[in-house]
């Protein structure tokens, strides 16, 4: 890529990143600042912030913030969520953010002129997580009871934030498009994530702890790097005017297409520690039965074949990371 190409790019007109501090947002932020003018709005500062990047204090739940922050944009990355735990602890916060501020953030895209189009940060986990069969693809459906109770909030809220962008996709004249990425692996990747729970424990030589009633469950992993790969591209088709308003073919599924369990999971972390500190520090894997009824079969995830092609004939990115590529990186940055 050459450098005048670059510099056009930058000066074709700002990104507004909504939710823009946290882990994906953030990533995105430092990925987009390289091409593009980026404008973060969140009501925290993003962590470790560099100076072409500009900062708004914005409270998704006030129309008047969304409104002001977005003035100069020319496209929307919407990125705030409330995730779990914390929208189990505060159900009324999740659906004011997650929900009403959705809401917000579209209406003010199709509201402002100068907006050409917004793209939304969605979730695999639309999807469900218990008896997945067949392909999926972008077409496989909504099934928000098909998840653990701690997560049901949460994918309805994926659900609700999904289905309010592709209406207005439908009955507005912008682009309103959706990235459904899998759960995201990256050295800022929240604490209490089950990868990043085991990285800290396996370095620190305690047991690696997956749950007996959900080691099998499924996973649909994508590297943090690809996710903002994805977003650069789409965000340039929304500025060159490439993209037609033709429903499903907006939302994109990202992640890499091999399930991955929670006990292999486990297992590729435990190996890694064990490679990358030459033996020195050899972590157990040990399952710990909470008495829950088992949800899941080693077998589930042989049931199921995933689909990405579309990440290749619309985004033009022929090859994802794999994760266990991206657990050794970690771990081996994590030594150093």
């Amino acid at each position: 890529m050459n450098i005048d190409v670059v510099d056009e790019w930058f000066c074709m007109g700002e990104i507004g990143i909504v939710g823009g501090s946290g882990f994906v947002g953030s990533a995105l932020a430092r990925r987009l600042s390289k091409s593009f003018k980026v404008k973060v709005l969140d009501r925290k500062p993003i962590p470790k912030p560099k100076e072409e990047l500009e900062f708004q204090r914005c409270d998704i739940r006030k129309y008047g913030d969304v409104e002001r922050g977005l003035r100069d944009v020319e496209v929307v990355v919407h990125a705030a969520i409330v995730q779990i735990p914390l929208i189990n602890e505060e159900k009324r916060l999740g659906y004011e953010v997650n929900v009403l501020g959705t809401q917000n953030v579209c209406e003010v895209v199709d509201r402002n002129p100068l907006i050409k189009g917004m793209i939304l940060t969605g979730s695999w986990h639309v999807i469900g997580e218990r008896e997945l069969r067949g392909v999926i693809d972008e077409e496989f459906g909504f099934r928000p009871d098909k998840v653990e109770d701690r997560a049901r909030l949460y994918a309805l809220c994926k659900i609700a934030q999904e289905s309010i962008v592709r209406v207005f996709d439908e009955v507005s004249e912008k682009v309103y498009g959706v990235i459904r990425i899998g759960t995201a692996l990256g050295s800022e990747m929240p604490e209490k994530t089950a990868a990043s729970i085991f990285i800290s424990n396996g370095l620190e030589g305690k047991p690696l702890t997956p749950f007996r009633h959900s080691m099998y469950r499924p996973m649909l992993y994508v590297d943090v790097g690809d996710v903002c790969k994805a977003f650069e591209v789409y965000v340039r088709k929304i500025l060159n005017g490439e993209i037609n308003n033709d429903g499903l073919s907006n939302v994109v599924n990202l992640y890499w297409p091999k399930p991955i369990t929670i006990l292999e999971l486990a297992g590729m972390v435990r190996d890694s520690v064990t490679k990358y500190s030459e033996g020195r520090i050899k972590p157990e894997v040990e399952v710990v039965d909470r008495g829950k009824p088992i949800l899941f079969t080693p077998k589930d995830k042989n049931l199921i074949k995933v689909d990405i092609s579309r990440v290749k004939t619309f985004l033009g990115l022929e090859g994802l990371t794999n994760p266990r590529e991206t657990v050794k990186k970690l771990v081996s940055e994590r030594l150093r």
